[in-house]
């Protein structure tokens, strides 16, 4: 009995050193061991928010999110053969999400997460057997929210009504580049001129928070790669927004800095927990608290922030250039003959993905994401932030002519 508490005692704190050794006092006793464990900290026994534990909750966070602000989302399915390309639209404001667009975001996820299910034969088989039925219509079409404004289109084509063509587009489905439209900035965090009436408030952030960390995981967890196409600045929320693709492509003049500090806030969008799995510890704290910017070129590949460079105004099309490895084993000689290659077979490179994505510390991840939204709910719409807020929108203010 003793044996095991005390290998209990070292997995908790090998799981949650400083948690743990900084709250419970030491012990020596079966009898005060389990008190110990049971005055952890209150984060290590929370329900995580992006765990979605509350669907009907963020759901309703997605309806009242969807009345604010302008913009919105663009999914491309056949921007390249077997790659799709996201797009952040809202051009006027350097693509800075509105309350519009977060809800957009996740019907966009919803689409996605229905299509990879919908599309793969393991997806298939387990919904044929939960059904109890002898098969299962694996070509059936994802839907989108009947209020959702995603804009979906083929090939830079609007789509009025999902398809058999589609259906097969999304079968070969293994990569998504995300960008901002226009050539403008990739995103500049949240519209801080849509969100003055109606977000600068703890309890909005928190909602705000929640939903957006719920779908960045979602999207994390796709069994499609993904990479973000960075023009000119990618700022705040922005720089969160490139933390959950698998990797960064940052055109020359591109910036990536993590301004919250700026604000008188922290992240709030699940960036810190997702970029201590992309660059160290030592340097996730230099660009979070000192919002230290993270240039575009070979600085950015050195540093592994980045997996590939572009020249100004070629950021997506190098990104697509990056993924051709997924999608091809011998790619074709002739531009758009695709008779000519062989394509990689995409339930594995989709399963390959899935296993990268399971061997993450989400639980690591999900820790620190639910720490991020509740301290940031302390300080989103705190005197401090309100008058940073002020101040920038003041200072951009002037600078337009």
């Amino acid at each position: 009995m003793m044996h095991t508490l005390a290998l209990a005692h070292r997995c908790l704190s090998r799981t949650a050193p400083s948690l743990y050794r900084a709250n419970a006092s030491p012990v020596t006793t079966a009898a005060t061991t389990s008190t110990s464990i049971a005055i952890l900290p209150r984060h290590s026994h929370r329900h995580y928010s992006c765990k979605i534990s509350h669907p009907t909750k963020l759901a309703q966070l997605r309806a009242k999110l969807r009345t604010f602000g302008q913009g919105h989302i663009e999914l491309d399915l056949n921007h390249s053969p077997g790659l799709a390309l996201l797009t952040l639209s809202n051009p006027g404001k350097h693509n800075a999400l509105t309350g519009k667009m977060m809800a957009e975001l996740a019907d966009c996820v919803d689409f996605l997460e229905e299509a990879t299910n919908a599309t793969s034969p393991s997806a298939a088989s387990v919904t044929s057997m939960a059904l109890g039925s002898a098969e299962s219509d694996s070509t059936q079409l994802p839907q989108l929210h009947p209020e959702s404004g995603l804009v979906l289109k083929s090939a830079g084509k609007p789509v009025a009504k999902l398809d058999q063509e589609h259906a097969e587009i999304l079968k070969g489905l293994v990569g998504i580049i995300v960008t901002g439209a226009d050539q403008k900035s990739y995103c500049a965090g949240l519209d801080l001129a849509a969100a003055k009436t109606t977000l600068l408030t703890p309890q909005a952030g928190a909602e705000m928070s929640a939903l957006m960390v719920s779908n960045l995981t979602r999207f994390m967890r796709l069994p499609i790669l993904t990479i973000a196409a960075i023009e000119k600045a990618a700022i705040g929320g922005g720089a969160e927004m490139t933390t959950f693709c698998d990797h960064r492509c940052l055109a020359d003049n591109a910036k990536v800095q993590f301004v919250q500090t700026q604000m008188g806030v922290v992240t709030g969008w699940g960036g810190a927990s997702r970029l201590l799995n992309i660059v160290s510890r030592s340097q996730a704290l230099r660009l979070l608290a000192s919002a230290e910017p993270i240039q575009g070129g070979q600085e950015a590949i050195d540093s592994g922030f980045a997996q590939a460079t572009a020249p100004k105004g070629h950021a997506v099309e190098a990104a697509t250039e990056y993924m051709q490895q997924y999608v091809w084993e011998k790619r074709p000689s002739t531009h758009g003959d695709e008779s000519q290659g062989a394509r990689r077979c995409v339930d594995a490179v989709r399963a390959m993905k899935r296993i990268v994505s399971f061997g993450l510390d989400y639980e690591g991840i999900e820790r620190v994401s639910e720490l991020e939204k509740d301290l940031f709910k302390q300080l989103w719409g705190g005197p401090d932030n309100l008058a940073r807020v002020e101040a920038a929108s003041s200072k951009r203010k002037k600078s337009q002519p």
